[in-house]
């Protein structure tokens, strides 16, 4: 029976992949703008498209235009906190009990903002949203492949500031190159070593190998990997290491991931037993909500609840929550 999308909306979901700065509501963007003495468009739709990926994307890099016209805006702690909250606010509409937030603090002090300043910032904007929707979060800091291992070990270095709370986990992200993993092997030996959670951008533009690499180097989730539907002799080994892929439909059309909706692999993957699960990525660079993440599967491949409720299960076991976190929450996943 195929779900409609009020019953979609209403299942208990969890989000693993959502960049903050790419999921700020078009309201909050005003405030931002305004704050920061930015001039944006008056109306709506010339604000729309500054702010959501062009339909006419070629590549992935074209898809990450709209983030130059927003991290203006978030220069300041009272902005990061404001988008943080404001994400929460949207995840809350979509029956969200659980989501990870990733964003990469060396974007953030152009204003004069400490590392460390930037991440107190948002996970208050984060422990605020918990409290006001009663929605569960995280953050994830990210390295942005494009900078030096130097640089990149800054932001891994934070996680040993013990004053720091709802810091849950390291990722590697921005445009992907073939081979880019070895790159970062000093630091990714480094997250391993210190236990820090990890899951790596890899397989979102063609490049299988990728997915590989970071597994290798101790990734237990891969950001999109949907490149990996070209190497079916390796998902025995995703399986057997229970890999999470954090895939995300709309995005991974618009990049040119995946060129159309038939020959999206997360049917093809899932009933192969992959753990696959379901995210934005950026629900406004996107144009997106969750539900409608849910309602594109529902409706491209006849998903009944079973689907969803286990892919939702994927997500609980595979996500970078505290013990507390997983307690009060495994009754609506597990159970």
């Amino acid at each position: 029976m195929c779900l409609s999308r009020t019953e979609l909306n209403q299942l208990p979901k969890i989000e693993l992949h959502c960049h903050l700065d790419g999921s700020i509501s078009m309201a909050t963007i005003r405030v931002l703008a305004e704050k920061a003495g930015i001039s944006i468009p008056e109306s709506d739709e010339a604000l729309r498209l500054k702010i959501t990926a062009p339909e006419s994307a070629e590549s992935l890099l074209d898809y990450l235009a709209p983030f130059d016209f927003v991290l203006p805006m978030l220069q300041t702690q009272e902005a990061l906190e404001l988008a943080a909250y404001d994400l929460i606010g949207q995840a809350k509409a979509d029956h969200v009990r659980y989501i990870e937030v990733r964003f990469a603090p060396t974007l953030h002090t152009a204003g004069g903002l400490s590392l460390e300043q930037v991440v107190v910032a948002v996970t208050k904007g984060l422990a605020k949203g918990e409290v006001d929707f009663d929605v569960k979060s995280n953050a994830l800091l990210c390295g942005m492949r494009h900078e030096s291992v130097e640089t990149v070990m800054t932001v891994v270095d934070l996680f040993s500031k013990g004053e720091l709370t709802h810091v849950a986990g390291f990722d590697l992200a921005g445009g992907e190159a073939d081979g880019y993993v070895s790159g970062f092997t000093s630091v990714l030996e480094t997250v391993k070593e210190r236990g820090i959670p990890l899951t790596l951008h890899a397989g979102e533009c063609g490049c299988a190998q990728n997915v590989m690499d970071a597994i290798k180097l101790g990734a237990t989730r891969i950001g999109h990997g949907v490149a990996i539907k070209d190497m079916p002799d390796k998902w025995a080994e995703l399986i057997d290491k229970k890999i999470t892929l954090e895939m995300a439909p709309t995005s991974n059309i618009q990049t040119k991931a995946i060129d159309k909706a038939e020959n999206y692999p997360f049917k093809t993957l899932f009933d192969a037993g992959v753990r696959v699960t379901i995210n934005t990525d950026n629900r406004t660079v996107s144009d997106t909500t969750l539900t409608d993440e849910y309602v594109k599967l529902a409706d491209w491949f006849g998903f009944d609840e079973a689907v969803f409720r286990q892919v939702a299960r994927y997500a609980f076991e595979a996500s970078f929550m505290s013990p507390q976190q997983r307690a009060d929450l495994s009754d609506e996943f597990i159970k």
